[in-house]
């Protein structure tokens, strides 16, 4: 086996043409490019490839975070019982909203103390008729069934009704009717019972009725 004569690669080289010369050095270039690439640079990119995704993930994670630091932090800013507080006020506001909306309703119903007085004055204004009898009859709650499931006993409105039975001719007991619907403060009809007795006189059994929260009795 011969040994490496740097001589003899000296007069190999010397003894080659300017081409051969060109395509040999263009050869060793490539071959000592190609290695320093596979060797180094691609590593060195991939590795720095890996970083950046690295950093990528790293930033995305803490802008999330962050976010989250910046919500807990607004909560606790603010006051725990602030939407609590909110809803209790609401809640009351429309409480009262109703109660006043009640309250004008009932006004405009006549006291039930006052029934008989307001139905003995109209009689002023109307002759002809004649009261032959005025009773109270038992106060019972309004809509007693649904109150019982939905409201309580302090809650309940009271029905409070008279029964009145009238004398007189047709004109007179309809004028005298005309006369208790133009009262500023109302009744409600709840049963009327005609019966002519001795023409043209009639008989006539109403019962009407008021509201009240109060369980007192209608004097009559």
């Amino acid at each position: 086996m011969s040994k490496f004569s740097y001589t003899e690669v000296d007069k190999s080289f010397n003894n080659m043409a300017l081409r051969e010369r060109f395509i040999l050095f263009a050869a060793l270039l490539i071959c000592t490019l190609s290695t320093t690439y596979f060797w180094i640079l691609d590593p060195a990119i991939l590795t720095q490839t890996k970083i950046e995704k690295s950093l990528q993930k790293s930033y995305q994670a803490e802008k999330v975070l962050n976010n989250e630091i910046a919500e807990v932090n607004h909560r606790l800013e603010q006051d725990p019982l602030e939407e609590i507080n909110n809803k209790i006020a609401f809640s009351q506001a429309t409480l009262l909203q109703l109660d006043n909306k009640l309250d004008d309703k009932l006004v405009k119903f006549i006291h039930a103390q006052k029934m008989p007085i307001a139905l003995t004055k109209v009689l002023s204004k109307s002759p002809g008729v004649k009261i032959s009898a005025l009773k109270s009859l038992p106060v019972k709650a309004f809509n007693a069934q649904k109150q019982a499931s939905e409201k309580s006993e302090q809650d309940t409105f009271y029905q409070h009704t008279l029964e009145i039975t009238l004398l007189g001719d047709y004109n007179a007991i309809y004028q005298y009717l005309l006369n208790v619907e133009s009262l500023k403060e109302k009744f409600y009809w709840y049963s009327m019972d005609y019966n002519v007795s001795n023409y043209p006189l009639a008989e006539v059994t109403i019962q009407i009725y008021t509201l009240s929260d109060q369980q007192d009795l209608v004097s009559g």
